[in-house]
């Protein structure tokens, strides 16, 4: 079939990547391309974050899991398995542990009580994947493009504009509460710092605060902030520089490395992702904050409805 593909997120990306594999001629139509788009601002380490409701996050997870354990053998990817460090801070009245129902069995365990930093109450360490957003987003494009699929600079402002593809699959993010009319689709923001990168720091999340500190190649990640409904894709100097306080007391170290700047990034958030079929279009965004993490599952569903 020739399937159009709207939006060069992880989301339209991992889409056209599994359609491709089942043999489909496939189109991508997006606004624009890596690295000018939210993915690549995405911390972007493999973790269920607000999909705890919706228990078709489970298998959605667990293949993007697999997906990325196995691009993680190809150092070319820039995906590699990262130790991540889980807290549960002293304050916290209510403990959510439904994430631990999405992970693959085996993939993570409890951290002695002896061996918490002060202040925590509790926490888990794993091995989940870390995605280098600015080098795994151009190296899945040049994938796609050696495999034969097309990429496009065109805004799709409606749906008619692509009639001359069998299928659609809209994976607008964001865009999709103008394309669709969808009001349950908001944007929540995130703020980030960023440090000068440094060797051997394990991935550090309070997914309650939100707070976490991610070490890549190109720069160390602080966040983050979770502000909804707010549509400025700017960061403002006092929350980054609340961010970069309460990551210099988990790690006091990193006082010393030098400022490189800031990011924000618009969350495209929905109660409930929106993964379905409507006649020759199929849906697939609103994944807030686990774009990444639900890529490859939500890609492998889309296969499906197409073959349906």
């Amino acid at each position: 079939m020739n399937i159009a593909v709207i939006g060069a997120g992880i989301s339209g990306m991992s889409a056209a990547y599994e359609l491709n594999r089942a043999g489909h001629r496939v189109f991508v139509f997006a606004r624009a391309f890596s690295p000018n788009i939210t993915s690549n601002r995405a911390a972007a380490f493999w973790l269920p974050y607000h999909i705890r409701n919706d228990n078709r996050g489970i298998d959605w997870c667990r293949k993007s899991y697999e997906v990325y354990l196995e691009l993680s053998k190809d150092p070319s990817t820039g995906i590699s398995m990262k130790q991540l460090i889980k807290v549960v801070a002293n304050d916290v009245t209510e403990v959510d542990q439904t994430w631990k129902d999405f992970m693959p069995p085996g993939s993570y365990r409890p951290i002695p009580l002896t061996q918490l930093l002060p202040g925590y109450l509790e926490g888990d360490e794993a091995e989940v994947p870390l995605i280098e957003t600015q080098i795994f987003l151009p190296w899945l494009q040049q994938q796609l493009v050696m495999a034969g699929v097309s990429f496009h600079q065109q805004e799709i402002i409606a749906f008619d504009q692509l009639d001359d593809h069998d299928l659609i699959v809209n994976c607008t993010g964001l865009g999709a509460r103008e394309l669709c009319k969808d009001e349950q689709l908001i944007p929540y923001r995130g703020q980030v710092a960023l440090l000068a990168p440094k060797e051997n720091l394990p991935i550090f999340l309070d997914n309650e605060k939100p707070q976490y500190i991610v070490p890549r190649k190109d720069a160390i990640i602080i966040g983050g902030t979770y502000e909804e409904n707010v549509f400025e894709e700017v960061t403002e100097p006092k929350t980054i520089e609340f961010l970069l306080q309460k990551a210099f007391m988990i790690y006091p170290e990193l006082a010393m490395q030098e400022y490189l700047g800031s990011w924000a990034g618009l969350r495209p958030h929905r109660n409930e992702v929106r993964l379905e079929r409507e006649n020759n279009i199929i849906h697939n965004y609103g994944h807030g904050g686990s774009g990444f993490t639900l890529a490859f599952g939500c890609a492998a569903d889309v296969v499906k409805l197409v073959s349906e």
